[in-house]
């Protein structure tokens, strides 16, 4: 009886071990995209020739050929997230160095992780984009900081690459005179050109979009979850940047007198000002968006899901 209950003992803790030793895993030991290439030499000295030296031998590799379709996908996952921060340099939205950074602390990340709730208030403080009121000004701001938040640090590589596309796409729009083409998956909807001005506009519909899309998916895959979750916190930071709720303490918001914005964001006018007689709201989800158009973002299902699954 005694050497039952040992090893039975013996291998719960070998079980554990094992667990824990599955979790901790980083994308780099995961991926081996250092082994399956001989990329790494060149990383620090230039990020150019790395990428393409990523690109020219990823797909050549013998190794890469051998793996299941998953872990290609994952690796190609990977190399689109490098190719963004390569295109981020060439339009100057990175610095060689930081991208370098950047790149060494994505392929330290854990491989992939459980997200626990967190308090809304909590996570916010991981940013400080919420006090930037041109859009120009905050999406620089989030393109640093969003790397910061456990939804991304712990999401799988193809979420990451999906954060990574819609952060950079919103970057895009600084630049003089630049466009970009949001369309809806669907379709039989028309998609719609945005300019350099139209940065929030374009931001919110777009998140908008992606959670749409990603909220049908949701029952068949876990992981889509965190990807709504990420894009539920990148709207409640853009609310916060452009006034239309002024700030969170203790459990509580407090709402502008007055604030302006495109009825699918968040509060128009009309709304805001209504919104000057009651100062203190409860960080409830029916509360804090209360005043938000019928046609808002918040009211969306995808968004009510995600505030509720991410956050308490």
């Amino acid at each position: 009886m005694r050497k039952i209950i040992v090893f039975f003992i013996s291998s719960v803790l070998v079980l554990n071990s094992f667990t824990t030793t599955a979790l901790a895993a980083n994308i780099l030991s995961k991926t081996k995209i250092h082994e399956i290439t001989s990329c790494e030499s060149v990383l620090n000295s230039s990020f150019e020739t790395y990428i393409e030296c990523l690109n020219d031998q990823v797909f050549s590799s013998k190794h890469f050929l051998k793996l299941s379709k998953n872990k290609k996908n994952d690796i190609q996952s990977l190399l689109a997230i490098a190719n963004i921060l390569s295109e981020n340099i060439e339009d100057e939205f990175l610095s060689k160095p930081k991208a370098v950074s950047i790149w060494n602390k994505i392929i330290n990340y854990p491989y992939k992780g459980k997200i626990k709730k967190k308090k809304l208030k909590k996570v916010l403080e991981q940013t400080t984009c919420q006090n930037k009121k041109e859009f120009e000004s905050f999406i620089k701001c989030f393109s640093e900081e969003f790397r910061n938040f456990e939804v991304y640090q712990k999401s799988d590589l193809l979420n990451k690459r999906r954060m990574e596309t819609i952060v950079s796409n919103a970057l895009f729009l600084t630049k003089p005179g630049s466009k970009v083409y949001a369309q809806a998956k669907n379709a039989h909807e028309r998609g719609k050109t945005y300019g350099s001005s139209d940065g929030f506009d374009y931001f919110f519909t777009y998140m908008n979009m992606l959670g749409t899309d990603y909220f049908k998916k949701v029952k068949s895959k876990v992981e889509w979850k965190k990807i709504i979750t990420f894009i539920v916190i990148a709207i409640i930071v853009a609310i916060l940047a452009k006034g239309l709720l002024k700030s969170f303490s203790k459990g509580s918001y407090s709402s502008p007198s007055g604030a302006s914005a495109s009825s699918s964001s968040g509060l128009t006018s009309q709304q805001a000002a209504s919104s000057a007689n009651v100062k203190f709201q409860s960080m409830g989800m029916k509360n804090m968006f209360r005043y938000a158009p019928s046609n808002s973002v918040a009211h969306t299902k995808w968004f009510k899901y995600g505030f509720v699954k991410g956050f308490w």
